[in-house]
């Protein structure tokens, strides 16, 4: 189920990025580079969402449904059913190949069909925490949840092996 607020950050997102050379200026979610983007726009946004609560600015249950407004309508994305016309999927991007796979990976007790908007929920919840790491660290940290998400994404196991239990 997608939002309605969420889908215009998303389209946005997804419009065509200018440092790939796409053909025809469309996103291939089989490209490295896009994946990555992608998921480090999902945590640059929750990043600000937990400092807009941490400066009172925000609340933080709408912080929280504001990121899982995004992770919901970047599950349509991976998962090929968002309807965007400047994103290419490929046989991998279904409920039956990413979101099994995901399940499996990351040890998630969701329908296929949510797993993505799960394990974003968790990489979210991954990012907060870093919030508490010194710089240096809280940027390491953060680069290595990007690459580790974004290879989950592609459909191959992160460097390092993930025991993770969610509970979103």
């Amino acid at each position: 189920m997608e939002s309605q607020s969420a889908k215009p950050i998303i389209a946005a997102l997804l419009q065509p990025l200018p440092i790939l050379s796409q053909p025809q200026a469309r996103n291939d979610l089989g490209d490295e580079t896009v994946v990555r983007l992608l998921v480090r726009q999902f945590i640059d946004l929750s990043l600000d969402a937990f400092n807009q609560v941490l400066q009172g600015k925000l609340d933080q249950d709408e912080a929280v449904d504001g990121i899982n407004r995004q992770a919901t309508a970047l599950n349509a994305v991976f998962l090929g059913t968002s309807g965007f016309e400047t994103v290419i999927t490929h046989p991998w991007n279904t409920p039956e190949q990413l979101g099994a796979f995901l399940k499996d990976m990351v040890a998630l007790e969701y329908p296929e069909d949510d797993c993505v908007r799960a394990m974003l929920i968790h990489l979210a919840t991954q990012v907060m925490h870093a919030l508490r790491l010194p710089d240096e660290d809280r940027q390491e940290e953060v680069e290595a949840l990007t690459l580790d998400a974004a290879d989950l994404l592609l459909g191959r196991a992160p460097e390092d092996e993930i025991d993770i239990d969610i509970d979103v």
